[in-house]
């Protein structure tokens, strides 16, 4: 199990599993971050704006920045930033609401649509061939794993705030 202390050249072993394990998900989320903007780059998208264009395409139908927040992989702290560049491109088209004029509405152009349908498609090869060292059995089980780490996180996260509350009273 020393794989990632090689790879990362350390001299020491890790002060724990739970650092191991942690450092190996931080490696592993670094590689196929830039995995996937090699792959993007020449369709001159990001993940991103990539993961925007697909969320319209696929819901065929308006949605407001809050349900697009709602429904992308990575959080995006600025998705009306993330729309912006989107629309500079013409890809997408914002309408405000007639009934509540703060609420604005994001639809996907005939001009997204021919970018994210063919790039949709090379990925679930590009996606097959990164995860292809492991059987189905494994990938559902890294799945299930990867649920119960996030899960984890949620949980800490909760407990951190909730202890931060109890220390600014």
């Amino acid at each position: 199990m020393d794989d990632l202390r090689h790879e990362l050249k350390r001299c020491q072993p890790f002060a724990s599993v739970a650092q191991e394990a942690i450092v190996s998900l931080a490696r592993t989320g670094d590689q196929l971050d830039n995995q996937l903007s090699q792959f993007f780059r020449p369709r001159e998208l990001t993940f991103s704006q990539y993961n925007l264009l697909r969320i319209l395409d696929m819901e065929d139908r308006p949605l407001t920045c809050g349900e697009i927040g709602d429904r992308l992989v990575q959080i995006v702290p600025a998705v009306t930033a993330l729309v912006d560049r989107l629309l500079r491109r013409d890809l997408v088209t914002r309408e405000r609401s007639e009934e509540d004029r703060r609420t604005v509405y994001v639809a996907i152009t005939d001009a997204g649509r021919k970018l994210v349908r063919p790039a949709s498609e090379e990925l679930r090869e590009f996606e097959d061939n990164l995860i292809n060292g492991l059987k189905q059995k494994e990938q559902k089980e890294l799945i299930r794993l990867l649920q119960l780490v996030r899960a984890s996180m949620n949980c800490a996260a909760k407990q951190r705030a909730a202890s931060g509350n109890r220390q600014s009273n």
